[in-house]
């Protein structure tokens, strides 16, 4: 299915095929080491003796740090070029997971997660502002599909390799980690080809960083705030699924494995297949609008679910209604900006951050109260971002 994608949004440009598949492996890669760490990161956290809130902190710190520091490495896209960002971006990933690997206490695999916080928030914005400028605007909705599902292939094959691999001993996931994130910096550094600067690039590396500010005060700024709601409501879902899989439903960690497959399933064959039509039918709008409409039909089904099998069905559907809002958003993003693609990808990117970091957070604090709270919640922000979503309109 990626295949098509990328043939339909390229088609009679085989060199920008080209780049785009190394694109799509580049982010496949680093969502698999990525992945690699998440089953094996629990046990290895209580090794040192980690609390549950330690546990938490070690999650949050990683979306902190890219909430931080995304807007400094979208805008240095831009000054700097696309390619030595993401090549920084690579490196960081791989650093981050070795010291990771070789920490000795909690306060060192804590410094580890902000080091490579930190230095691995350029992937995203680096990546997606190549993708936008290889990519036809009218085909960028297919082509952030494409990255999307290259993100939740990783993801996918990610935590199942991590558990194979935590029986060779708690560290070798995280060295293999790092193997993932290294097996990449080929391809970009001899394979991927810096893309020429364009008029509104230029423009924001006169800026510097001073175009950060502008961006909050641009017109892309409701498309931040979605992006923070988007995460905002997926995280809380993510975060609570496994005790609501025990607790609803008495579920077993097996089960709790296949609701996170259908988390990745939904979002790889979401943003594979249909993605691309819709935004080539009917417009990145109306893609935003449909996905806050099935993400808050999705989470309402899954306060509802009773049974393990009806979870794993019901988050599913939430997770097809997520998939179709973070590439429309994106490309809707990069179509009517009027920045660099980097600086303001790099703003959307460090909102999607703030809003996986407050989320897990808020929604911890209201599973307490009733384990649905979390869903419903999120169901709310979802509606009232759907009908906020109605005044979006495509390029002018």
């Amino acid at each position: 299915m990626t295949m098509a994608v990328i043939a339909s949004s390229s088609a009679g440009h085989p060199r920008v095929r080209r780049q785009l598949w190394l694109m799509f492996s580049t982010v496949f890669l680093v969502m698999v080491g990525f992945g690699i760490v998440m089953p094996i990161l629990p046990f290895f956290a209580r090794s040192f003796g980690a609390s549950s809130v330690q546990m938490g902190l070690l999650i949050t710190v990683w979306a902190l740090c890219q909430f931080v520091a995304a807007p400094f490495w979208g805008t240095a896209a831009d000054l700097l070029g696309r390619k030595p960002v993401l090549v920084v971006g690579l490196v960081g990933y791989a650093i981050g997971f070795v010291a990771m690997a070789m920490a000795q206490s909690y306060a060192m695999l804590l410094g580890a997660r902000i080091l490579g916080g930190l230095l691995a928030s350029s992937v995203i914005p680096a990546g997606q502002a190549i993708a936008a400028d290889l990519s036809a605007p009218e085909e960028r909705g297919a082509v952030m599909g494409q990255m999307g599902a290259g993100f939740g292939l990783g993801f996918l094959v990610g935590p199942a390799l991590g558990g194979v691999l935590a029986l060779a001993g708690p560290r070798v996931p995280f060295f293999a980690a790092a193997v993932a994130s290294v097996l990449a910096l080929p391809l970009v550094i001899w394979l991927v080809a810096e893309p020429p600067p364009d008029a509104r690039r230029m423009a924001a590396a006169r800026m510097g960083l001073a175009g950060i500010a502008r961006a909050l005060r641009s017109r892309e700024l409701p498309l931040y705030l979605m992006a923070f709601a988007a995460t905002f409501g997926g995280s809380s879902l993510f975060s609570m699924l496994g005790y609501y899989a025990i607790d609803q439903s008495a579920g077993s960690a097996s089960d709790v494995g296949l609701m996170f497959t259908a988390l990745g399933l939904g979002a790889v064959v979401t943003q594979g297949v249909f993605v691309g039509p819709v935004s080539r039918r009917w417009g990145e709008p109306l893609g935003i609008r449909l996905g806050f409409a099935a993400g808050a039909a999705g989470f309402i089904a899954v306060s509802l679910a009773a049974s393990a099998w009806s979870i794993i069905l019901t988050v599913g559907l939430a997770s097809m209604g997520m998939a179709l809002l973070r590439p429309s958003l994106v490309a809707l993003n990069s179509r009517t900006t009027r920045l660099g693609y980097g600086t303001s990808l790099g703003m959307q990117t460090a909102f999607d951050s703030l809003g996986r970091t407050l989320g897990p957070l808020w929604a911890g604090a209201v599973y307490r109260i009733d384990m649905t709270a979390p869903f419903l919640a999120a169901a709310v922000i979802y509606l009232v971002a759907a009908a906020a979503s109605v005044r979006l309109s495509g390029p002018r």
